[in-house]
């Protein structure tokens, strides 16, 4: 009887831990969208100061398009990143 009650807590949290990263990885990719949405405007002050060779400029658009290949690609990968997203929790409810 007791393994019975510690097996539904251990599914229900898996579950919560499962929609956490799966909020988590969502979050980070709407940081990149409004990071991207916000380089655009500046973008061919951007280009042309890099063209130029301020230093501070290439700085800042490296960190800009670092930042947003980081939160595209955490949400590309997002299944090998967050190990509650690496199983497939429909076959543990069927069991």
């Amino acid at each position: 009887m007791g393994t019975k009650w510690i097996d539904t807590w251990r599914v229900r949290w898996a579950r919560v831990k499962r929609g956490g990263e799966l909020g988590l990885s969502g979050l980070l990719l709407m940081v990149g969208i409004l990071l991207s949405v916000a380089l655009l405007p500046e973008l061919p002050g951007l280009v042309s100061g890099t063209l130029a060779g301020d230093g501070e400029t290439v700085r800042t658009l490296f960190v800009c398009v670092a930042g947003i290949a980081v939160c595209m690609l955490q949400w590309r990968w997002r299944a090998a990143i967050y190990p509650e997203l690496r199983r497939d929790t429909s076959q543990e409810e069927t069991s």
